[in-house]
């Protein structure tokens, strides 16, 4: 590859297909965190495991996806990174067709683990690699390219999910990374060849590579298990937690002084780095949160199936599709902080809208309340990721976007199973409320059996009919505890946003 002054860059038709392929690289891997949620109970049907067993079709994928992340700087170093990128998705469409056709349980989690291995290469280099193809001015239109297949795969995965389940099979989930994974690798090697990194032989940290894969893999399943095995009673998780954290140490300990370590610690001393990074993972866990939990609310107290509980998700995605790329470009042009603030402000409105759910609430109305929240993305998410990755010297580009990725699934995944716990229990607590207010010699209690008795066959029926509604109450009033938490959690970053610098500074400092 050129020496940094004398990079060449894609124009073009070239440019075109070469971004379309990456981008549907990355949307292909991001997809797949959450199209197979939906789907979930006909796979554990249908291949003999219980319902618990097959929420691991979602744990390895992502435990797998979290090891590889940090490694990514190294993996292309070593091997270049075009060349890995191709690479990983020929093996990423050569394991979702090996799931598709899986026999039984265990052969689909080995194919998932594979999957997700390969899946940890593709989100990392498909940013650093839009970055190189695209000259510095427009490394804001990169990254909101970028951005796109982050805010909308999500939100489209248990649509898509749903919907194939119901009209395919649940084969067909992991089937239609096919035709696309074929498509991507070849223009990607076909447009990419000539902007190849250089390849560095570098010995292998093998005591670094495996202290973290233990430590990430054992915190990954606490934050996974957790929930399910009632967390620090359980022994397993005690292990798990203890390993975790002695990993993490040792790990810092030892690559602090290691000559070529598996990540790159010095990213840690650029302060818009570290900023960017923690405001884009708290927004993250709040995203996530919501997008997870809404449609489980949705199908489980809402009588939503699987697909139209993911058309109601979708308009997340309309305005994110329309305007991070656009965004992207002006963010040269204005002043970070202050369009960063107005994403903020939108969001805190949106999450406030989305507090007001009730068991009454039109799908016309949480449809507005998604589309509301997604118009934050753009303004929020952009500016920070610019801010976060732009300026670096480009030698540590693909270790900066490997580990800003790791920090945001690791976040996302700690705020999700805090999220979980946190729903359940405020659900035994509005339960409770509900239930002393409907005390039996209540006038409010004696009102609504005679009510439910004029409608039921008899007293037994009523209450069991209004036992269903107190949970289904007591489930929705929890959920909007979660969403009034995340409103008051995203607030405060209005106030860190303005610590990082007007604009972004597209100059590469020298390695």
């Amino acid at each position: 590859m050129a020496t940094d002054s004398k990079q060449t860059y894609l124009s073009g038709l070239p440019l075109v297909i070469a971004t379309l392929a990456v981008a549907l690289a990355s949307f292909m891997n991001i997809l797949d965190t959450t199209i197979a949620i939906v789907a979930l109970p006909t796979i554990s049907g249908n291949l003999g495991a219980t319902a618990s067993q097959g929420s691991w079709v979602i744990t390895i994928y992502s435990v797998c996806l979290a090891v590889v992340l940090p490694l990514s700087g190294w993996i292309t170093r070593r091997f270049g990174e075009v060349r890995v990128f191709c690479l990983a998705i020929l093996m990423f469409t050569l394991t979702s067709w090996l799931c598709a056709i899986a026999t039984d349980f265990n052969e689909l989690l080995l194919f998932r683990a594979l999957q997700g291995f390969t899946g940890g290469l593709l989100l990392p280099l498909s940013q650093s690699l839009l970055l190189r193809m695209y000259p510095p001015e427009k490394h804001g239109l990169a990254l909101g390219i970028w951005a796109i297949t982050s805010a909308v795969a999500p939100v489209l995965g248990p649509v898509l999910g749903g919907y194939i389940t119901d009209n395919f099979g649940w084969p067909w989930i992991f089937l239609i990374n096919v035709p696309v994974g074929i498509f991507a690798a070849y223009f990607c090697w076909k447009m990419l060849r000539s902007i190849e990194s250089e390849v560095h032989r570098e010995p292998v940290d093998f005591i670094g590579l495996i202290l973290l894969m233990v430590g990430v893999i054992c915190f990954q399943l606490v934050l996974d298990r957790g929930h399910e095995l009632d967390w620090l009673a359980s022994n397993q998780i005690r292990v798990m937690l203890v390993i975790s954290v002695l990993c993490f140490f040792l790990f810092l300990a030892w690559e602090w002084g290691e000559a070529h370590p598996v990540v790159d610690l010095s990213l840690f001393t650029h302060r818009n780095f570290v900023l960017g990074s923690l405001l884009i993972s708290v927004i993250y866990i709040c995203f996530i949160l919501a997008t997870v939990l809404t449609p489980i609310w949705l199908q489980t107290t809402q009588g939503y199936t699987a697909t139209w509980a993911g058309m109601v998700m979708a308009p997340f995605g309309i305005l994110p599709l329309i305007l991070m790329p656009l965004i992207g470009q002006r963010m040269r042009l204005w002043d970070a902080r202050p369009t960063i603030t107005f994403g903020i402000a939108i969001f805190v409105l949106g999450f406030y809208l989305h507090a007001q759910f009730s068991v009454d609430s039109t799908a016309g109305y949480i449809a507005f309340c998604r589309f509301l929240t997604g118009a934050a993305m753009p303004f929020a998410w952009m500016p920070l990721m610019i801010l976060a990755l732009v300026g670096l010297p480009a030698d540590k580009m693909t270790s900066a976007t490997g580990l800003f990725n790791f920090l945001r699934m690791l976040a996302s995944s700690l705020g999700t199973a805090a999220g979980v716990t946190l729903w359940d229990d405020r659900t035994i607590y509005h339960r409770n409320q509900l239930v002393e207010n409907l005390a039996v010699d209540s006038t409010q209690y004696q009102q609504t059996m005679e009510l439910l008795t004029q409608r039921l066959p008899d007293a037994q029926a009523a209450l069991a009919a209004l036992n269903v509604a107190v949970g289904t109450q007591a489930r929705t009033l929890a959920l909007d505890d979660i969403f009034y938490l995340s409103a008051a959690v995203i607030l405060p970053l209005a106030f860190f946003a303005w610590l990082l610098p007007a604009h972004a500074e597209n100059k590469e400092t020298s390695a």
